[in-house]
């Protein structure tokens, strides 16, 4: 780092100090994500207060407010060992890049929630959850019938979480056949069951959703609207063939 590169930086923490918490707040807010990865190198207290919980969840919240949320797209690598991770802004350029993950064999939900998107890698198989705001990769813990299941990432106004719901069907010997199960994001190292589990009723939907993603050309993923998740069904998927069907799940 250059002299003159010191100096401003340290004219611009000095000048950062004399406000009042709140006021610093609201112009970091204000702030392009790239240039609140930068700000996080400026000083330990920046950093710490950059990458809490708490102003990750108030930017997302303004920036949902003022733009629509920006799309995110993944591309592999030349040489198919990795997925690198793009906004759809050109001003943020690659965001990061996903090692061992191969992107022609791994898809997405098609909008952010909240600013999280949910990646699925079907090699693996393997479920991660991305931040574009903070970088931030977390990578779910390993679940059965991975094939054959959905999944689809929302946020409980209630709790105030942000939850992994998974539609999945086991083998037909299985007296549970169709599951649907749960993860929590920060609330634990492993996948619940629904509570009540599936009603017999749901089994056909659950079975249709699951199948138009897997045999879909298109893979369609579930999306986020209104607190539900909405999974598009493949009508040729149903005994009883509706022109178009859509299964909704809080």
């Amino acid at each position: 780092m250059t002299s003159d590169k010191r100096r401003r930086m340290s004219v611009a923490v000095i000048g950062a100090s004399m406000l009042p918490d709140e006021l610093m707040t609201e112009v970091l807010l204000r702030l392009p994500v790239k240039s609140i990865l930068r700000f996080r190198a400026v000083c330990r207290s920046w950093a710490a207060v950059l990458s809490s919980e708490e102003f990750c969840g108030l930017h997302m919240a303004k920036a949902e407010a003022v733009v629509p949320p920006k799309l995110v797209f993944i591309s592999p690598t030349a040489s198919f060992d990795s997925t690198r991770v793009y906004s759809s802004d050109p001003s943020d350029g690659q965001l990061f890049s996903l090692d061992g993950v191969r992107g022609d064999f791994a898809d997405m939900t098609p909008a952010p929630c909240r600013g999280l998107t949910l990646l699925h890698d079907l090699v693996a198989p393997a479920y991660y959850v991305l931040n574009v705001a903070t970088r931030a990769v977390t990578r779910l813990p390993p679940c059965q019938h991975a094939l054959s299941s959905t999944a689809g990432l929302g946020f409980d106004a209630r709790t105030k979480e942000y939850k992994v719901v998974r539609l999945s069907c086991g083998t037909l010997d299985e007296k549970q056949r169709i599951k649907c199960e749960v993860y929590i994001l920060g609330g634990g190292d492993r996948w619940r069951p629904a509570a009540g589990g599936v009603p017999f009723r749901f089994w056909e939907f659950a079975d249709a959703a699951v199948a138009t993603v897997r045999w879909s050309e298109r893979q369609q993923r579930p999306v986020f609207a209104d607190g539900f998740l909405h999974w598009l069904i493949d009508p040729a998927t149903l005994p009883t063939r509706p022109r178009a069907a859509v299964s909704s799940w809080y």
